[in-house]
């Protein structure tokens, strides 16, 4: 059975949900995978419930650490040198460049899944021109790219990241939420008085949940009998905080920001709209939630946002406008008929499209592929050197 290693950085988020996916499903298709990743990570418990083994290295995403970068390179070389995985697919930026540098050190076959490049991201414009060097120059060494969408294999291409051959995409993926699962009783309470919008998101820069809380009274002035929320965990909780209480948001029944508890449909399952205004995205996960849980959408048409949302299912708004975006959330909230149409059309495009049996398969023949090509280039090296 070939053997495959898995290596990320994020501790949380969509990157290592879908690293567990595959961990976890890729024996169903003649794989073992095991897992490298920071030394706390939010699918730990799980994996290793599943009898998955776990690598926990040095792998962090604050690119500033050489130091911990150094470590996490030697980890994952003494890792490889092994000899025992036919194939490191690494996952976001960090792993990705260290672990290209051990594969090809090691001459093990490499995929990377870049999960958003970074120089497509907020990062500061010399760190975007340093990331897109980078990316170019481990590029042509060597090794495939697997996108999460078609809109990140188009980006890699235009910027010369590899060349289309090598170049594949597997749409993320999402289990639909048990039957049984009780919607988060905080929200529901909130929906007593009327219907729901809300984010379900790391509380991060790149959401721009700022936009959200600043199209509120909009929103709240078209639909009265609405409620804002916000659910979520991460540094700009304090900030988003004050915001609100500049908009005198804080005393108003009618908006709330909530902590969040896994699992992420608990929350999704108390929303009438699901609303996800970031600045920027590869394919996030919270949308293909939102589709699981049949919560209608309004999501800033950024990344890869639009290959899974549709007319059917939701709205897709420019970036960066809290005008554009108060006007969809209050379109929807204020056309019951519309919200369950698209909560139908939603469901049905999940079980379709976005499943995880679809995105495990469909990735363990991306393997096969990537193995059968480094067989035939060892096999001409071996006729030319001969």
């Amino acid at each position: 059975m070939p053997r495959v290693l898995l290596a990320f950085e994020p501790p949380d988020g969509g990157v290592p949900e879908n690293v567990a996916q595959l961990a976890v499903g890729l024996s169903r298709h003649g794989w073992e995978a095991e897992v490298a990743g920071p030394h706390e990570a939010a699918p730990y418990d799980a994996l290793e419930a599943a009898g998955v083994s776990v690598h926990r290295l040095a792998l962090a995403r604050d690119h500033a650490r050489l130091g911990a970068q150094a470590r996490a390179l030697r980890e994952l070389s003494r890792l490889l040198a092994r000899g025992d995985f036919d194939l490191l697919h690494t996952h976001a930026s960090q792993a990705g460049v260290l672990g290209r540098v051990a594969a090809l050190a090691r001459g093990t076959p490499s995929l990377y899944s870049p999960h958003c490049f970074a120089f497509a991201s907020g990062l500061p414009l010399g760190w975007r021109v340093a990331a897109a060097a980078v990316e170019r120059g481990l590029g042509r060494a060597g090794g495939s790219l697997l996108c999460v969408c078609e809109h990140e294999r188009l980006l890699a291409l235009r910027a010369r990241v590899v060349t289309p051959e090598r170049a594949y995409v597997v749409h993320n993926g999402c289990e639909a939420p048990p039957p049984a699962l009780a919607p988060d009783p905080a929200l529901r309470a909130l929906a007593a008085r009327g219907p729901v919008a809300g984010a379900v998101a790391a509380l991060r820069e790149q959401k721009r949940l700022d936009l959200l809380i600043e199209a509120a009274p909009l929103v709240l002035a078209r639909a009265p009998d609405a409620t804002i929320a916000i659910v979520g965990n991460g540094p700009l909780h304090g900030q988003l905080q004050a915001q609100a209480a500049r908009l005198g948001l804080d005393g108003d029944e009618r908006f709330a920001l909530l902590a969040f508890h896994a699992p992420a449909a608990r929350a999704l399952r108390a929303l009438d709209v699901y609303v996800l205004p970031s600045a920027w995205e590869s394919f996030p996960i919270g949308v293909l939630e939102a589709l699981a849980c049949g919560v209608p959408q309004v999501v800033s048409d950024v990344g890869g946002n639009s290959e899974a949302v549709s007319e059917q299912t939701g709205v897709l708004v420019a970036p960066n406008d809290p005008v554009a975006l108060a006007e969809a959330i209050a379109e929807l909230l204020l056309d019951p008929q519309r919200r369950a149409a698209a909560a139908e059309a939603s469901r049905r495009r999940h079980a379709e499209r976005f499943g995880v049996a679809r995105m495990v398969a469909e990735t363990a023949h991306v393997y096969e592929a990537v193995l059968d090509g480094a067989r035939a280039h060892a096999a001409t090296g071996r006729r030319r050197s001969g």
